[in-house]
């Protein structure tokens, strides 16, 4: 007689158990409950999808009436909560002695774990499988990872209520989706007995995401590892058909790396293969894990994977390939994934070394350092601590020498952190990863240098969906495009900003973006106070990175009023000599601070204006301010007169005084220059009018500006 038949018998309330993972179900012993009408049943379901945490009364509102709420809404509510205790507990007597549905503090709250609610359940064997993958047992996370997917038995669904379609229903099966595809990745690298359950369930995730090609690689990779090539070819022609016909696109980079991998098996077949290390020799795989919520990137990853060596294929010499950037751009995440789809390529490993190039509290890893974590991961013999440069550098090489490996180098502080440790092997690939251009990495080491800008609006928006979820971005379309462009594409802002709005639910998209544009408080809601996400942490990190005479520079940029402008009016700003700015300038595009985005003109990202901002109020005097701002505005009235006088000859010619100290007007050798200098300017210089009372002499300089404005923007 099992536990369940015994209470029943013995006169006890047997466990209730509580699904959710298909149609919602509530099952006492070996009896289904009645959960009652549609309304009821949807409350049911939510009360299960927040268990074992409150559902609030308005919430509960809000979502059962996809209209405006009746004025009863209220007792609406509380006689189906009556109800279902009810069903629950037959013998309650009062609901202050309820053991399953009880009040909270602004709602209620079903009392569930992961024995009695198959949620709860498929999350635990989920994190379970997670902790398993970092502690370096895949084979126990696959496994884990097929018994959450056993439990799913469809789509949540609250049979004849409206409530299934609601964010807060379709996130659930979100994170199904995102389990498939890490269960996937685990299975094929380490179980390969579970591959044919895990095709099963992705397969099922594609019924409702057919166009999802992180799923597609994922089945085609499945049906090749089971054999099944032709079968897994068919897929892809079919994807790329439905693609084309259905969205206007081709496939992304990671479904013609899967096609290319197909393809390849066949063109080498018989192609002699590099033999594994000796017995015993350990094969590092010390990558970081991957990144679940991956968006965009397409024509980058299209670049790196175009110079991975073809299946069978070893190079004479080793690839380095440098990604640069910003902080914040998200150069460790694009290094990291794709080195995850070209971990297969490099039989003898997979190495990540942590520079500590920018580290909020940790000095740079010096070149002996980052050695000794290469050959530990090696398994190599230890170098004595007292051992010359000499020596180590080496072992290092011998250790490295006739394998295949891939290398992330994360977080370089320059070039020469990274070159003693490039003597790569051939058929190897490095990656490296730094907010610096890395040009001396071309030079020396043929690097191929790929520059990260932020985002695209629509790879942005792609992000955040798949951080919060298509429903909710169709919710608020607007206000997520706004959050977008002002976090400027940049990837560390955007999964800041929409992990703000999860973790304040009663938040909303628009909110953020209302905070987001307050120029007071931009920065302050991007805020972590976490070193490794906080936006401030990692800017700073670059500006401390910086000479004195340039993070001067960064801090007056701030006062320009567009993020557009030349070099001469970046000298007059400073009150500096052009040549001296000029190489100011040159080191801020280095460190990715600024872009040359066209030959002779710079611009600066709208979240690293708003940080120096905050810097020249705070370190800046305000009469040096000030002077600054003056000096920039006859920079440009000594400079628009200038063009003018030279695109319009017959005009009287504006008397002036001479200029102050350091303004540094535009210089034209023809009209022609003049002209484009207009057109580029032709946005800012009507804005200056309305700015110019910051000038000591605002009066005289507004009126000599609007009159030079007037002979180009409205001429007779």
């Amino acid at each position: 007689m099992d536990v369940e038949d015994e209470e029943v018998r013995g006169g006890m309330d047997p466990a209730v158990r509580y699904s959710i993972l298909g149609p919602v179900r509530a099952v006492r012993g070996a009896t289904e409950l009645d959960l009652g009408p549609p309304k009821r049943l949807a409350l049911f379901s939510l009360l299960l999808l927040r268990a074992p945490g409150p559902l609030t009364l308005s919430e509960a509102i809000d979502i059962l009436w996809e209209d405006e709420p009746p004025a009863s809404a209220v007792n609406v509510v509380h006689r189906h909560i009556g109800a279902l205790r009810r069903t629950l507990e037959p013998q309650l007597g009062s609901r202050t002695h309820a053991k399953h549905l009880v009040r909270a503090a602004d709602g209620y709250r079903l009392l569930v774990d992961a024995s009695s609610s198959d949620l709860l359940h498929f999350r635990d064997l989920c994190a379970q499988a997670q902790l398993a993958v970092k502690a370096g047992d895949p084979a126990r996370a696959a496994h884990r990872y097929i018994e959450a997917l056993r439990l799913w038995r469809g789509p949540v669904v609250a049979d004849g209520t409206h409530v299934s379609r609601h964010p807060v229903f379709t996130s659930v099966g979100h994170e199904f989706v995102a389990t498939v595809k890490e269960a996937a990745d685990v299975v094929l690298a380490s179980a390969p007995a579970l591959t044919e359950e895990v095709l099963a369930a992705l397969r099922r995730a594609l019924d409702g995401h057919p166009f999802d090609e992180a799923i597609h690689s994922r089945t085609i990779a499945a049906l090749a590892a089971t054999g099944r090539r032709a079968e897994a070819l068919h897929q892809f022609e079919r994807i790329r058909r439905d693609l084309a016909d259905e969205l206007g696109v081709e496939p992304g980079p990671e479904l013609r790396a899967a096609q290319q991998h197909l393809l390849q098996r066949k063109v080498y077949r018989g192609v002699a293969r590099p033999q594994p290390p000796a017995p015993g020799a350990p094969v590092p795989a010390r990558l970081p894990a991957d990144c679940v919520v991956f968006a965009g990137r397409q024509s980058v990853l299209g670049q790196c994977l175009e110079l991975l060596p073809l299946e069978g294929e070893v190079r004479s010499q080793a690839v380095v390939v440098a990604l640069c950037g910003m902080a914040g751009v998200g150069k460790t995440t694009l290094a990291v994934h794709w080195a995850h789809l070209a971990a297969d390529r490099f039989p003898d490993g997979q190495i990540y070394v942590d520079l500590q190039g920018h580290h909020s509290s940790q000095p740079p890893l010096d070149s002996g350092r980052a050695m000794r974590a290469v050959l530990d991961a090696l398994g190599a013999e230890p170098v004595p601590a007292q051992a010359s440069a000499a020596a180590l550098g080496s072992a290092y090489r011998s250790a490295l020498a006739g394998r295949r490996l891939l290398i992330v180098m994360d977080d370089a502080r320059d070039s020469e952190q990274v070159r003693p440790l490039l003597p790569a092997p051939e058929g190897s690939l490095v990656i490296v990863t730094s907010r610096r251009r890395l040009m001396g990495l071309a030079v020396t080491d043929n690097a191929r240098i790929i520059t990260l800008d932020p985002l695209t609006r629509q790879e942005g928006l792609e992000l955040l969906e798949r951080r919060l979820g298509a429903d909710w971005l169709r919710a608020e379309q607007a206000a997520a495009e706004d959050i977008v462009e002002l976090c400027g594409g940049l990837p560390l802002a955007l999964a800041v900003a929409s992990t703000r709005v999860l973790v304040q639910p009663a938040s909303s998209l628009a909110t953020l973006a209302s905070r987001l544009q307050d120029d007071r408080d931009g920065l302050a809601a991007l805020s972590t106070y976490d070193a490794r996400t906080d936006i401030r942490s990692a800017l700073r990190t670059s500006y401390e990175a910086l000479s004195c005479s340039a993070a001067s520079l960064f801090r007056l940029l701030s006062l320009h009023p567009s993020r557009d402008m030349t070099a001469q009016a970046a000298a007059s700003l400073a009150g500096s000599d052009l040549r001296a700015t000029r190489e100011d300038m040159a080191e801020l595009v280095d460190h990715h601070m600024l872009v040359e985005l066209v030959p002779g003109r710079y611009t600066c990202h709208e979240l690293l204006r708003s940080f120096a901002s905050e810097l020249s109020a705070l370190y800046d005097l305000p009469g040096a301010r000030s002077e600054a701002q003056a000096r920039m505005f006859e920079h440009y009235l000594y400079s628009a007169e200038a063009a003018t006088a030279l695109i319009a000859p017959h005009r009287r010619p504006l008397i002036l005084p001479p200029p102050r100290p350091g303004v540094r007007p535009q210089e034209f050798g023809d009209s022609t220059e003049a002209a484009e200098w207009i057109i580029a300017e032709r946005h800012l210089l009507p804005a200056l009018v309305q700015d110019i009372g910051l000038h000591p002499r605002s009066q005289t300089f507004r009126q000599q500006l609007t009159s030079t404005l007037e002979t180009f923007l409205h001429p007779a």
